[in-house]
């Protein structure tokens, strides 16, 4: 397969500050003069809405080229479960108009995070109108085990990232949606939404991106 969302053909790419960085912001916070406790509020909100405004405006997809390269054959044909046995969740997939040679693939790598299994599942009608032949996938430790989320009704199928000769994770490089980590890690804060809407429209150009190729 040769075009797959999250794998063999784009990644994000994330601009961290460094520890100096932060090192010298706290030097110089610690030499201004003392606010009252109003005016540091404000300024506390301010600075984080700023920080966080500008990680996600650092979220981009790089070049083809660059982009880490996945077997996803070999993903594909792990072992795979519709849905956890006693879930209760509704089995969803797209496999009837799987299309090996063009088919778009978004994993969904999961531990125990539900926010952007819901978030994926939200947006699934608009992914399929962009491109109708899309796979989304979880990928998670053990199907036979896994719930991906308490809040919606329906499973994704279900992969099982580790057996005796392989471990998904280790291969996957870096995640196209950095939640739990950069700009992600605000995304069920109170300024969640922000990061949220732009996390998915990132997802949604780049399934657009790659259907138009």
């Amino acid at each position: 397969m040769n075009v797959a969302l999250n794998l063999n053909r784009k990644r994000s790419r994330l601009a961290l500050e460094s520890d100096d960085d932060d090192d010298e912001q706290q030097h110089q916070q610690n030499r201004r003069p003392e606010l009252s406790p109003s005016l540091s509020t404000f300024s506390d909100t301010s600075l984080k809405r700023t920080k966080t405004e500008s990680e996600l405006d650092a979220l981009d997809v790089i070049a083809p080229e660059d982009a880490w390269s996945v077997d996803t054959g070999s993903i594909l044909t792990s072992h795979t479960l519709p849905s956890a046995p006693g879930s209760g969740m509704e089995p969803h997939n797209n496999v009837a108009k799987y299309a090996p040679d063009s088919s778009i693939i978004v994993l969904c790598v999961q531990g125990n995070l539900e926010l952007h299994y819901d978030l994926l599942c939200s947006i699934l009608p608009d992914l399929y109108l962009l491109s109708p032949s899309l796979q989304a996938l979880v990928l998670c430790r053990d199907p036979s085990r896994h719930t991906p989320s308490t809040s919606t009704s329906f499973s994704l199928p279900l992969i099982q990232a580790f057996g005796p000769n392989y471990n998904h994770f280790g291969r996957l490089g870096l995640l196209v949606l950095p939640f739990g980590w950069g700009a992600g890690r605000h995304a069920n804060t109170a300024a969640g939404r922000t990061v949220q809407n732009r996390l998915m429209d990132l997802l949604k150009s780049c399934v657009q991106l790659l259907a138009q190729e």
